[in-house]
């Protein structure tokens, strides 16, 4: 592959990424009330069962944890989550989604779905597949 190649496909990624990531955060945030980037977080939080730290968040998102802290203080304002101890660390606490949250979860989850079927529609199934596999081997420096 050249180097226009390559920069061709960064260009196709990022923009279709871009694309798809605008579609779906204006669809969740006119049904959820929070933005895709905060239903991001909470999906973590929410995929741990009640055993999240803000460090979960960073990981997974690929984001700061700076970065994960500031969302994760946006879904307790809000209602989403709760901050509990930690039980064998004093300095850290575990995150649980609120029964507010998991309401807002299940909203954002439906839009989120919706938004993604209309991005993908006439695109088969195996060409899914084949691009997220594809994806995951490059995020893992295969």
């Amino acid at each position: 592959m050249s180097a226009q190649d390559r920069l061709e496909f960064f260009d196709a990624l990022v923009r279709t990424q871009i694309a798809v990531w605008n579609a779906a955060d204006t669809a969740v945030t006119a049904a959820s009330g929070l933005s895709l980037g905060s239903v991001t977080a909470l999906r973590v939080i929410d995929e741990r069962g009640g055993t999240a730290r803000v460090q979960d968040v960073a990981e997974t998102v690929v984001i700061t944890v700076g970065a994960a802290s500031k969302v994760v203080d946006r879904l307790e304002r809000e209602g989403c989550v709760r901050r509990v101890p930690h039980p064998e660390d004093r300095r850290s606490s575990r995150l649980e989604v609120t029964p507010d949250g998991s309401r807002t979860l299940a909203v954002a989850r439906a839009a989120l779905d919706g938004a993604l079927e209309a991005a993908t529609a006439g695109v088969p199934a195996t060409h899914l597949e084949q691009a997220r596999a594809v994806l995951a081997r490059i995020r893992r420096g295969d």
